[in-house]
């Protein structure tokens, strides 16, 4: 009787065991982990500031437009004194420099009718004589006397002429005067106006800046850590607070460095929660690193066993439920299929 090779009957189970390995093998390379995070912003001001005053606190939620703290700048403020002082100079040397014009032409005016009064009264003194001896001469008139009217008028007449003449030499440069202080008077503000209206466009551009030392949430969500304290002064570019939003919006994950030539920017992936594979969404690889490094334990298959891959960001849709920092799964839509790949992966990476 011929003797059964028991070989022949391990052969089909040899087959099942290895299709099994390629299965799982297929389905953990396949797959890999990461972690959900948030977009961290972190806040700071282009100058050195004093905060004055926080009104969140750490893990707090807020919404857009909540005010979170309040800070001043030293300098802005002794700018915008020094500039308030000098717009006040600038008012009072012009308010002086009327009032001086406006004393001239008090001065001037009280002096033309000064001048042309004397001059007047002197007209009327000449008038009164003329009429006087114009009386006289009717009152002898009767009397039979040479005809001298003609000739005794002509003295006045001349003395009169002369003291108009006089008038107009001396009213014509104290009007002279007058109006030249009137046009002085009318433009003395403009110079000192433009001068403030410069300087109180630069103080509303500090005012403008003053203001905008009360920060507010960009965003809805999460204040993260808070880098200063009431009353301390904050260098220029200093974080003063870290604001997060709501829901993570990206994954970072480790391939393993020997899948590192499969996956490319623009590939999708099924991000799944590790402990709640209901939760899931779709996700885009939106970056990859230029170096290999230390796939960090927590998201190794083997924590215990170091490993090295390749960083990979992934954007994934701001609505969905992950928690900050939770580890999820990155499922490929489209794995690897070729079990000569999977077996020898390092085959890929030598012939490329």
């Amino acid at each position: 009787m011929r003797r059964f090779n028991i070989f022949y009957l391990a052969i089909p189970l040899i087959l099942f065991g290895l299709t099994l390995i390629y299965k799982n093998l297929n389905r953990s390379s396949a797959s890999f982990f990461g972690v959900a995070q948030n977009q961290e912003t972190e806040i700071n001001l282009e100058h050195d500031a004093t905060v004055n005053t926080i009104f969140v606190k750490q893990g707090q939620f807020v919404n857009k437009g909540t005010l979170l703290l309040e800070v001043t700048r030293t300098a802005l403020d002794y700018k915008m004194s020094e500039l308030k002082l000098e717009m006040d100079q600038l008012m009072a040397k012009n308010q002086l420099s009327i009032i001086e014009i406006k004393g001239n032409l008090e001065r001037l005016r009280a002096e033309r009718i000064e001048k042309v009064s004397a001059i007047q009264s002197r007209i009327r003194i000449l008038e009164s004589e003329e009429a006087l001896n114009k009386n006289l001469y009717l009152d002898l008139k009767s009397v039979p006397m040479p005809d001298t009217s003609s000739v005794s008028s002509a003295p006045y007449d001349s003395r009169l002429d002369a003291l108009h003449e006089e008038m107009r030499l001396t009213v014509e440069p104290i009007d002279a005067q007058i109006a030249q202080l009137e046009a002085a008077l009318k433009v003395a503000s403009v110079p000192a106006q433009t001068e403030v209206s410069k300087l109180q466009k630069e103080v509303d551009l500090f005012q403008k800046e003053q203001e905008q030392m009360k920060i507010y949430a960009p965003a809805d969500g999460l204040v993260g850590s808070i880098h200063s304290q009431p009353g301390e002064n904050v260098q220029a570019f200093n974080a003063l607070i870290s604001f997060y939003e709501k829901n993570p919006n990206t994954v970072v994950a480790y391939l393993h460095e020997s899948l590192s030539m499969t996956i490319k920017v623009g590939d999708s992936l099924m991000v799944s929660s590790s402990l709640h594979p209901e939760e899931h969404c779709l996700g885009r690889v939106s970056g990859l690193g230029h170096r290999i490094v230390e796939i960090p334990e927590r998201l190794r298959k083997i924590p215990e066993i170091k490993t090295y891959g390749r960083e990979v960001l992934i954007e994934i849709p701001h609505e969905n439920s992950f928690l900050q920092n939770e580890k999820v799964v990155l499922q490929w839509l489209n794995p690897p299929s070729s079990p000569f790949l999977v077996l020898f992966p390092w085959h890929s990476s030598s012939s490329s």
